[in-house]
């Protein structure tokens, strides 16, 4: 029955040999060199999965994540021993040519001892919003001493208003920026998830479940790591999103396969027509999931065959009383705002 339903996408031999070399030699890589493979496969756009995927199955083979830094990050993810580190092509907003000038600078006159250094050893090819970027991602927190991330902010504009007469806009007109009380002050801890899911696109320091464990205390779930142990029976499973596609059946109707994770592994869902239509809705949202519904298994493969589906802080709430069912499912393919959805 498997090699039937091929059929329609069987290739000749030679091409399936290729594709076995490519298969062993990933296989070598990710076992013998798990971190440069790691680093190698996010630079490179990875591949179903989402970065924030790949990063957390990092996490789960071992090994360890580390932050973007100065001195340290290359353009792409570096891998070595048991260590990954971010580089400064996952942070969003940094241009390409501030990038660049980073790591010339660096290679040609060693490391950066300040943000200051930083500044005039760079020039005209970092900008303020560069600037501001690489100090929201963290990228100088290991040089800057007692001096935390709101005081970097001050120092980076003290710098360029000395260097080129900027003036900080005021309530009238243009005053030059004034030196704080204190600027050693850090920001809070939510400001700080903040900041590291607006750069990098995900929260690299914590997984964003564990933000919930008050919520899930108490909570009866079950793992993705234990899924298989309920074939045939009706579960429920937290996770977050980590990707999806969308295809039609041979009726023409939308469904959907998503992958969710918790903290033990990758799990695959199935959303046939009348729960896509009903749920479709949720799939925009940086959120917890609550997903419920039948482990199934076919030729191995184990997903979860979804019957309900609610976002995890938001348990108990009527997600449904400002619309109704038909309408959601008439546009499921455009995206809505969670905030003119839920009450």
């Amino acid at each position: 029955r498997m090699m039937m339903g091929f059929d329609g996408y069987s290739f000749c031999k030679p091409h399936s040999a290729s594709y076995t070399m490519v298969a062993y030699k990933s296989a070598y890589l990710r076992a013998h060199y798990p971190a440069e493979f790691m680093a190698s496969v996010i630079s490179n756009g990875g591949g179903y999965y989402s970065t924030f995927g790949y990063i957390s199955e990092a996490r789960r083979m071992g090994l360890r994540i580390l932050p973007p830094d100065i001195n340290l990050s290359e353009i792409k993810y570096t891998g070595k021993d048991k260590d990954i580190r971010v580089g400064l092509m996952q942070i969003k907003g940094l241009s390409k040519e501030a990038a660049e000038a980073i790591i010339d600078e660096r290679k040609k006159n060693g490391p950066f001892a300040s943000i200051e250094d930083l500044l005039g050893r760079t020039g005209r090819n970092l900008r303020l919003q560069d600037a501001r970027i690489l100090i929201k991602a963290g990228c100088f927190d290991n040089i800057s001493g007692d001096v935390k991330r709101p005081g970097l902010v001050w120092k980076t504009l003290r710098f360029l208003e000395a260097k080129e007469k900027i003036r900080a806009p005021g309530l009238f007109g243009y005053i030059p920026v004034a030196r704080p009380a204190s600027y050693k002050g850090s920001y809070p801890k939510q400001t700080m998830l903040r900041h590291e899911s607006e750069t990098l696109g995900f929260l690299l320091s914590v997984h964003p479940l564990d933000l919930y464990a008050d919520v899930l205390r108490g909570m009866e779930y079950v793992r993705a790591s234990d899924m298989h142990r309920y074939v045939g029976r009706h579960i429920t499973m937290i996770g977050w999103l980590v990707t999806g596609k969308t295809v039609l059946t041979k009726e023409g109707e939308p469904m959907k396969f998503v992958s969710f994770e918790d903290s033990t592994g990758i799990y695959e869902t199935v959303f046939f027509p009348k729960v896509y239509h009903r749920y479709c809705h949720m799939f925009y949202a940086s959120r917890p999931y609550v997903i419920k519904g039948r482990v199934e298994e076919d030729f191995g493969s184990i997903n979860l065959n979804v019957q309900n589906l609610l976002f995890l802080d938001l348990q108990g709430k009527n997600l449904y009383t400002s619309f109704n069912n038909k309408q959601v499912g008439a546009h499921c393919n455009v995206p809505l705002r969670i905030s003119n959805i839920l009450i």
